[in-house]
């Protein structure tokens, strides 16, 4: 008794989806491939949990996250302790008038100011257009006075030359974290 198979239409129109199968070379054989996930933080290969917290990182002190409030996050340096508010002042103001004339970014001011006033000047800087122009030169910077009111405060008046007008610039600066930061600035 003879068997004769007929392939259909269907069938013979359709590649191979299966791919054939090859006897294996001698030696090689094959395995699973590992779990590539790590575990979890809290289990353990036993399936016991791991403790939140091992001993030895406690030290017997208790972990402080947030100063309590009864102490000034950052209190003020001594006058002795800093550099000349002088110096500081004018070449913060020079910086400023940079800035302002648009050779400099501003956030090469981001680390000598208070954040309330670099929020200020991003503000001011993106409300106005910056002009591209000529870096101000170190005579656009006509004086500077500095006035010691307490110790790590210093307050600032300073006379500039812009666009060719003269003008005021005053300025703040508190001594915090061992510098000077600009803390308020006015006539900008």
């Amino acid at each position: 008794m003879s068997v004769v198979q007929t392939e259909s239409p269907l069938r013979s129109t359709l590649p191979a989806l299966a791919p054939a199968t090859t006897p294996a070379p001698a030696g090689v054989r094959l395995l699973r491939a590992p779990i590539s996930e790590p575990p979890y933080d809290d289990e353990r290969p036993g399936g016991q949990r791991l403790p939140l917290r091992p001993a030895s990182w406690s030290h017997g002190r208790p972990l402080r996250l947030v100063p309590p409030l009864d102490e000034e996050p950052d209190p003020r340096t001594p006058v002795s302790q800093l550099p000349s508010a002088q110096v500081f002042a004018h070449a913060l103001v020079q910086r400023l008038l940079e800035i302002l004339a648009g050779v400099r970014p501003l956030a090469q001011l981001q680390r000598d100011s208070s954040l309330e006033v670099y929020d200020g000047l991003e503000l001011l800087l993106t409300a106005r257009s910056r002009p591209r122009g000529a870096r101000p030169g170190c005579r656009d910077v006509r004086s500077v006075h500095v006035q010691e009111q307490e110790d790590g405060v210093a307050e600032v008046n300073a006379t500039v030359r812009r666009s060719g007008r003269y003008g005021a610039i005053a300025l703040r600066l508190e001594g915090i974290g061992g510098r000077w930061c600009c803390t308020e600035l006015v006539g900008v």
